[in-house]
Parts: structure tokens; sequence; C-alpha cells
């Protein structure tokens, strides 16, 4: 069996799946979410993508959301942070490893996207990059037994994007798609949030322009998935927005986290 093995376990999570379980279901005691928002299903989530004990939080409102559902696959677009090519890569392995088990992932799905979109499979773009594995504790937590196919970008167009989102929406109904992206990077706490809050009005209003005066290392999918869902007809709801100065002490360089669902 081909499995991508993990590259950020014991760094960005735990490797003691018990202790991942025990961090999420922390997070998750702590989020009380409103009734009117379990009477839609997700269709696209943007989720951030740093460290359990910095991003876990924002995160699990996003998938505590979408847990009340049922999808037949989860989709993650990611953006790459560590190798620069131009294009994007949907992962071809068999399985990925996560905590000693393995997450299938959807290898039709992940093969009829690719053909579609010219997609090429480049390995070094998956194998140590972070953004889309620090998802997949949660999504063994809320969703075991789903099929995952992981997405990496580098250089890419957002409109190519929102081109395969749209196909995704449009023939793979029961699909939840999960956009990987932190916000603004390395500013003083109060500079991140305003930068950040520009950011998220733009998601809101569904305003690219807007969107493009932010900060975010997944923009290119952030406005693809805006666009899709303007086309769509797609409603953003902001579940959390905070920085790692609300997380621990130092103010001083701090990163933005967001978690938005679009139904």
């Amino acid at each position: 069996m081909y499995e991508r093995k993990p590259a950020v376990e014991g760094s960005f999570y735990p490797k003691d799946p018990k202790e991942v379980s025990r961090m999420i279901d922390s997070f998750d005691s702590k989020i009380e979410l409103p009734e009117e928002m379990l009477t839609k299903r997700p269709k696209i989530l943007i989720i951030p993508h740093a460290g359990l004990f910095f991003s876990g939080l924002t995160a699990t409102y996003a998938y505590k959301l979408a847990s009340n559902f049922k999808y037949d696959r989860i989709v993650i677009f990611a953006p790459s942070h560590r190798v620069y090519f131009k294009g994007m890569s949907c992962a071809k392995y068999d399985s990925y490893m996560i905590n000693g088990k393995n997450m299938k992932i959807d290898s039709e799905f992940s093969e009829q996207i690719s053909g579609i979109f010219d997609l090429p499979f480049i390995e070094q773009a998956h194998s140590e990059e972070h953004s889309g594995e620090i998802q997949f504790p949660f999504i063994y937590h809320y969703f075991p037994g789903i099929e995952v196919s992981t997405c990496v970008y580098s250089e890419y167009d957002p409109d190519e994007l929102s081109q395969i989102i749209d196909h995704i929406l449009l023939n793979y109904t029961e699909t939840l798609i999960i956009i990987s992206s932190d916000l603004s990077h390395f500013h003083s706490y109060d500079k991140c949030r305003k930068i950040d809050t520009v950011l998220i009005s733009g998601i809101t209003a569904l305003d690219i322009e807007k969107i493009s005066s932010g900060e975010a290392c997944g923009m290119i999918g952030i406005k693809a998935a805006v666009d899709s869902s303007r086309r769509n007809n797609l409603i953003p709801n902001i579940l959390d927005y905070r920085n790692s100065g609300d997380i621990i002490r130092d103010k001083s360089s701090v990163v933005g986290y967001v978690s938005v669902s679009f139904t």
C-alpha cells in the first residue's frame, strides 16, 4: 500500500492519539453553536492550519458544525509552504497515515478531478506539507471512516480553482470542501486584528477586492471559495476569529486564524 506518512506529527499535533482526542474534546466542550446554524449544511469551510495548540479551537468550530451533517467525502485545498511549483497537485496515495491509523483516500475522485482539470501528482508537494495534514486529526475525530482527497497548490490562478470548486458543488453534491488557510502573519496583535478584519469583512460581503487588501497564506483558496460562493448563492458565516496572541502572552508577533462556513 502506498501511504503518505505523517510529516508534522509530534510537532503540530501530538503523536499519541489519546492526547489528540483529549485536545479536540476539550476544544469541543468550549463551543456552543446556535441552533439556527444546525439547519443548513456547510458546503465549503475555511479552516486554519497552525498547530492544534494555536488554531485548534478555531478549527473545531468548523468541524463541530459540519459533524452534524453527512458527507460522502472531504476534499482539502491547501497551499504549499515548502515546494514551489506552477499549478496544483492532487494526492494519489492509497491512504494517509495519522496517529498510527490509516485514513483512506478517495482515489476515484482524485483521479477524476486530476483528469478533468489536468492536475499532476507531485509527491514533493505533499510529503512534507502541513496545511493538509493538520486537518487529518479533526477529520478522523469527527468523520471516522470518511474518504479524503487533498490537493496542494503553489502558483495557481484562483479562477481556475474556483472552476474546480464549481464542478464539485455541481457534480459531487455530498462533498465537504475545506479551504486550508491561516490569515496575517507576524504582525503585532493590534495590527493583525486590523488587517484580518478587512479580509473577514470581505469574506462576509463576498468582495474579492476587499479580501485582496488582507493577508492569508491560503489567499488563492479563499478567493476561489468566495468566487464560487457568489455564483452558487452560498452564504458565508464567520464561526470564530482569534490570533495567537489570544492564546499565548506574546502579542508582538502573531498569526491570525478564522473559521468560516458557506451554506
